[in-house]
């Protein structure tokens, strides 16, 4: 019996020390005895890993630091073993000492990082204090794939170098490896090119007086800024510090809108019809067959290699309108003179002269999955699988190493639940589906599995830059706790299962975000309607609290709340820096679906005919041009409707694009006299109606955005 117990003793050890850890470690053995950290223990560091002892001296506030000595006892020393693979590590806790070898200088930095989630989550403050005490073990452990990424666009919405680098150092405490970062789109040029300024100088801001066209939000001013290539070279110092290689994305030969704003020579030689788009320029590619393009091309390149140490620079070769192509005579021509194909292979031809010039710079080219679709592409070309798992499975059946990135379970910036803030495209999904993610299970066979380089999630930023910016709040809120996810899933050969990795979530890594400052996303709490009564709860340990939507009163959920408006209430919870989604009980979502016909002033394209606006689903009607001032859309109600609430909305559901840039909604009680009753923010308005409405209108006072079509969608009527 007693060596049962002990037995017994010995595995809750075990359990309790390896459920602490994001991610989880390959093995953690525990063992008798204890170490303290006391102001007399020195960090003892080989040469090759100094940057990682001072990285460590950021967080424990160690009296000195040696190189090269024997540690002694009471010490904490670095070390590295070159048979060991080089992000492998091995932490390990005696009463004596801590000891953290390394294969290479990622491998030190890793058990720094799981050192780091034995401490108190103060440290992650910069504000721990000694002495510490931790208990004996002995930790080993490698990742499953040395590609552990996450790309951020900070070409949509402008994000300060010091806020990349609380981004970087997020990463860091996740032992992810790669930050893939694109700096340019058709939104906005972020990078100094000293050979030519105006690209960040003008095309770094859109809006006010830039020739780069708002979008997105702050229609109304001039807004944007881009990183000196100081900046950038101290970014990329202050990541590799942290384990981290920085690639960068120049994206061409389409999403070139900035940098065509500035320079619209690039474009194809032959003039568009610019009708439908009010006499608005919104072509975005490259001219393939531009000698002077490859010119500008290599200026680019050559400036991007002297910031970056990544041997790859990733150059795009999504989503290019290839029909820019069809219409230029200069690329027709190019097209016959080299006998291609079709408009695919001008891509790779435009590729193949670009990878030439990389090659000039001792660098080589990543591309989006669309980019291969030609056929020709050499095959050392890496391959991000953005589209679809598909698409990933096709780029390593042709053995291109493939970052496996599918947007269905790795874009972040996904609605986490259908009343959520994000895009909806490609799915919704939280930390759970990303936990899921298998690539066995996704088809991938043996020798797809050859091809795998590794896993990165993304955030593309078209939508942040509508939820306060300069705030870390919503971003904070679409990564945490999907990234978490996301690195365990890259990180360990066998995840562990949602019920576990949540329970550490719940018992450690909360504390650390809290720490950390992150906001985090908490589950979302459970509400019932029942007999007249509201109940809600959660568990997370978080606090709930309630608001009533008629008086914009709430405070704390302590009891029940009697109420015949069940409709009328809605709940969050908190704790620490997370926080939930507001929520309701079925009544507070439920939404009428009266008939209605709806009609526009501008036709609507076949396939997508104004007859969608009124199937109260996600169908959208989209114009076959863009609007003006003048322009409408009305909503006629068969009956009269009586309701609390309508929101009506231009534009994307789920972002505000292609819709009334200004313009107001207006109402009919007889189905004849309108009244105006509010104005448009970012194309759309909610009103409360306090009299049956027969009809409804949105009203455009200015032109359109900058897109060629204005979107419609159903009225949400509560």
């Amino acid at each position: 019996m007693r060596k049962i117990i002990i037995t017994l003793a010995v595995s809750l050890c075990f359990v309790a020390a390896s459920a602490q850890f994001i991610p989880q470690p390959l093995t953690v053995n525990h063992s008798d005895g204890e170490f303290t950290i006391t102001d007399r223990s020195a960090l003892v560091y080989d040469s090759d890993v100094r940057e990682a002892a001072l990285y460590m001296l950021n967080y424990i506030p160690f009296k000195q630091i040696l190189s090269s000595q024997k540690a002694l006892k009471g010490d904490i020393q670095l070390s590295v073993n070159r048979l060991m693979e080089s992000e492998q590590y091995r932490l390990t806790i005696t009463p004596d000492n801590i000891t953290i070898i390394g294969g290479g200088y990622g491998g030190v930095f890793n058990g720094i990082q799981t050192l780091m989630q034995l401490l108190p989550p103060k440290v992650y403050q910069k504000s721990a204090k000694l002495p510490i005490t931790l208990p004996c073990c002995t930790i080993e452990d490698n990742p499953q794939y040395s590609y552990r990424g996450f790309m951020l666009d900070v070409a949509r919405t402008w994000i300060s170098a010091d806020r990349v680098k609380r981004y970087i150092d997020l990463m860091a405490h996740l032992k992810l490896n790669k930050l893939h970062f694109h700096l340019t789109d058709d939104e906005g040029w972020r990078i100094e090119i000293k050979s030519h300024p105006e690209l960040a100088q003008i095309g770094g801001f859109r809006g006010g007086d830039s020739p780069v066209f708002p979008r997105y939000a702050k229609f109304d001013e001039k807004w944007g800024g881009y990183y000196t290539q100081q900046e950038l070279k101290d970014i990329v110092a202050y990541a590799s510090q942290r384990n981290i290689e920085v690639i960068p994305e120049i994206d061409m030969p389409g999403h070139s809108k900035a940098l065509r704003a500035i320079y619209p020579h690039i474009l194809c030689n032959y003039t568009p019809d610019h009708t439908i788009t009010n006499g608005l320029e919104i072509r975005n590619v490259w001219c393939a067959a531009k000698e002077s393009n490859y010119a500008l091309i290599d200026d680019i390149i050559r400036e991007v290699s002297q910031i970056f140490t990544s041997p790859y620079i990733h150059i795009g070769g999504d989503e290019v309108n290839m029909e820019q192509w069809k219409q230029c005579p200069d690329c027709q021509r190019l097209k016959a003179d080299k006998e291609l194909q079709n408009e695919k292979q001008i891509e790779d031809y435009f590729i193949a002269r670009t990878t030439q010039i990389l090659a000039r710079y001792n660098r080589k080219p990543a591309v989006w999955n669309e980019a291969i679709e030609g056929g020709t592409l050499a095959k050392s070309t890496r391959v991000y699988g953005w589209a679809s798992i598909r698409k990933c499975l096709n780029a390593t059946a042709k053995g291109y190493p493939t970052i496996v990135m599918p947007g269905d379970h790795f874009y972040f910036d996904m609605k986490q639940s259908p009343s959520e803030a994000g895009h909806n495209w490609a799915a919704i999904f939280d930390a759970k589906k990303v936990l899921s993610f298998n690539l066995e299970a996704q088809g991938f066979t043996p020798t797809h599995l050859k091809s795998v380089a590794g896993i990165e999630s993304s955030f593309f930023s078209e939508i942040f830059i509508a939820h306060n910016p300069e705030s870390n709040h919503y971003l904070d809120y679409m990564l945490f706790p999907r990234l978490c996810a996301m690195a365990e899933v890259t990180w360990c050969a066998k995840p562990r299962s949602w019920e576990q990795f949540y329970t550490t979530l719940k018992q450690s890594h909360y504390a650390r975000m809290d720490a950390m400052g992150v906001t985090y996303r908490l589950e979302t709490p459970t509400v019932n309607y029942s007999n007249g009564t509201i109940t809600a709860s959660t568990a997370d340990g978080s606090t709930l609290y309630y608001t009533d939507t008629r008086t914009g009163r709430g405070g704390k959920y302590s009891k029940p709340i009697v109420t015949d408006a069940p409709y009328a209430y809605e709940f969050h919870s908190k704790r620490g820096c997370g926080q939930s989604k507001m929520t309701g009980t079925s009544h507070y979502f439920e939404q009428l679906k009266p008939t209605v016909t709806v009609t526009s002033s501008i036709p609507c394209a076949a396939k997508t005919p104004i007859s969608n606006a009124a199937k109260y689903t996600n169908a959208i009607a989209r114009t076959t041009r863009a609007g003006k001032a003048g322009d409408w859309v009305e909503y006629r109600f068969t009956e009269p409707l009586k309701c609390r609430q309508i929101e009506a909305q231009t534009g994307h559901i789920h972002l505000r694009r292609c819709h009334f840039l200004n313009g107001y909604v207006e109402v009919s009680h007889d189905g004849k006299q309108f009244t105006r009753v509010a104005d448009l923010t970012d194309g759309g308005a909610t009103i409360h109606p306090t009299a049956p409405i027969h009809a409804l209108r949105i009203v455009a006072t200015s032109r359109t955005d900058a897109e060629n079509q204005v979107v419609f969608q159903s009225l949400k009527i509560k």
